[in-house]
């Protein structure tokens, strides 16, 4: 994660943060090493959740791999019934719309995520049905 962090398009999260949501990841891994992994966080009294921090080594960049983990976190969503999820990216929408998901309005946000929005980093929002 950290050399996505290091060129801005990653929001930095402390070891701790990471510790204490590593049940929200999903994982790839190859040769023992984690090459791709992504969080998705549930927002249950709205029945959605949020795909977060979706980085995928740049060694396997245009692979398949991108496309694994987004199964994985489709896949891990509708096995938690959600009826839909959601990102904020800056650089993903060609990303998502791969994926089926459309532009999103600020307001289609649980209101918890609504209060946390960053209106500096200005994320463009994507959801999905699932």
């Amino acid at each position: 994660m950290q050399p996505f962090v290091e060129e801005g398009r990653l929001l930095e999260r402390s070891y701790e943060t990471i510790n204490n949501s590593i049940n929200d990841f999903v994982f790839i891994e190859e040769d023992n090493q984690i090459i791709a992994c992504a969080g998705l966080k549930l927002y249950q009294e709205e029945n959605v959740g949020e795909i977060y921090a979706v980085v995928v080594s740049k060694k396997f960049h245009n692979t398949d791999t991108s496309t694994r983990l987004m199964e994985l976190l489709i896949d891990k969503a509708s096995r938690l019934n959600l009826s839909s999820v959601f990102a904020l990216s800056k650089y993903g929408g060609r990303f998502f719309f791969r994926f089926e998901f459309i532009e999103s309005e600020l307001s289609s946000l649980p209101k918890s995520r609504q209060k946390s929005y960053d209106y500096v980093r200005k994320s463009d929002i994507y959801s999905r049905h699932i």
